[in-house]
């Protein structure tokens, strides 16, 4: 009996590979199945489970975990290099912890990546691509950003999570979020210096229900990248619609900087995006000048901290993350969140 119950203690983990690779391809040929069991279902019990433990820490116990199996990859190779454990014990120990770490992603976030797009969650129909569309967006957003200017003197980083929180508490049903669903406290990342080289300016820690953003964001990219990482707490995995609510939570907050960090975050990308367009210095004159000396101070900041070398080699590992979950265009998806915005603000002008 004793050695049946330790053969079947070495193969629970693979069994539970076998268990999450299947619901895998159930979740990602039934987006509604996902939607109603596992994202509006289980996931808000999990994520409620484990942000109130992790809440109660100023610290990110993710940046702990990661770093924990480095070290136990690396004892491991020690021991191996004095011979003071076998090689298929080394193998055996390294699969289990793989196959332990890969479940525990998809079962405490990662099926996520299998739920319906926003759009059918939010009811926004896809509008046609073309150049009269985007400009009349792009015309609304660069009066919007006009109108809610605000300088930095008056950020209130106090005040920042409490006004989000109401903002998404307020706008949860029509973002089809279950409000609460947990605490999403903002945490700095644990290596800012080295993700600010890479500008990654935050991100979400699945294993513990984490919001991290880095030390060194300018404060008019504080209120939007937290708000774009307590929608990933939600269960929002798609960078695109994750830029989308992020966005949306901002320019609906009852607080002017919060909305203007909003606004711009969106004229940012809707500046890229009309490189092509003949008539763009017309559109580009209509800016406030005190918002394009935002805009350009904001770029050097992040210029000045880039690593060319480490961000290239960031963005590869990001991308092939992102197209293993089900996200086909990769790094791309980022600037999916213009076609959301545009498609929003079509369909409630």
């Amino acid at each position: 009996m004793q050695i049946k119950a330790k053969h079947i203690k070495s193969i629970s983990p693979f069994i539970l590979l076998a268990v999450t690779i299947l619901l895998q391809y159930i979740f990602n040929a039934n987006n509604n199945l996902t939607e109603r069991y596992y994202s509006t279902g289980i996931y808000p019990i999990i994520a409620s489970t484990l942000s109130f433990l992790s809440s109660k820490v100023g610290f990110s116990i993710g940046d702990l975990f990661y770093l924990f199996l480095i070290v136990f990859f690396l004892v491991g190779i020690i021991l191996l290099f004095i011979k003071k454990i076998r090689i298929l014990t080394f193998l055996l120990r390294f699969f289990q912890t793989i196959c332990i770490v890969y479940a525990s992603f998809y079962f405490f976030w990662g099926f996520n990546y299998y739920r319906e797009s926003a759009h059918a969650r939010l009811s926004v129909n896809k509008t046609e691509a073309n150049d009269s569309t985007f400009i009349k967006t792009f015309e609304y957003i660069i009066n919007k950003t006009n109108e809610s200017y605000s300088p930095t003197a008056h950020f209130n980083f106090d005040t920042l999570d409490s006004t989000l929180e109401a903002s998404y508490q307020n706008n949860a049903e029509f973002l089809q979020l279950k409000y609460p669903s947990g605490t999403r406290r903002i945490k700095n990342i644990s290596f800012s210096d080295f993700f600010a080289k890479a500008t990654i300016l935050g991100y979400y820690g699945p294993f513990f229900n984490e919001t991290h953003i880095n030390k060194h964001l300018t404060k008019w990219d504080i209120p939007v990248v937290s708000a774009h990482e307590k929608s990933h707490q939600f269960g929002i995995t798609s960078e695109a619609e994750a830029g989308f609510y992020g966005w949306f939570v901002c320019v609906h907050s009852n607080d002017q900087f919060i909305e203007y960090s909003g606004w711009l975050y969106a004229l940012d990308y809707f500046i890229y995006q009309s490189k092509d367009l003949s008539n763009r210095k017309k559109w580009i004159q209509k800016i406030r000048p005190e918002i394009i000396a935002d805009i350009k101070a904001q770029n050097k900041h992040w210029r000045q901290w880039r690593n060319a070398s480490i961000d290239k080699a960031a963005s590869k590992v990001n991308d092939a993350y992102l197209k293993t979950n089900n996200v086909e265009k990769g790094i791309q998806d980022y600037n999916g969140v213009v076609q959301l915005i545009v498609d929003y603000l079509s369909m409630t002008s």
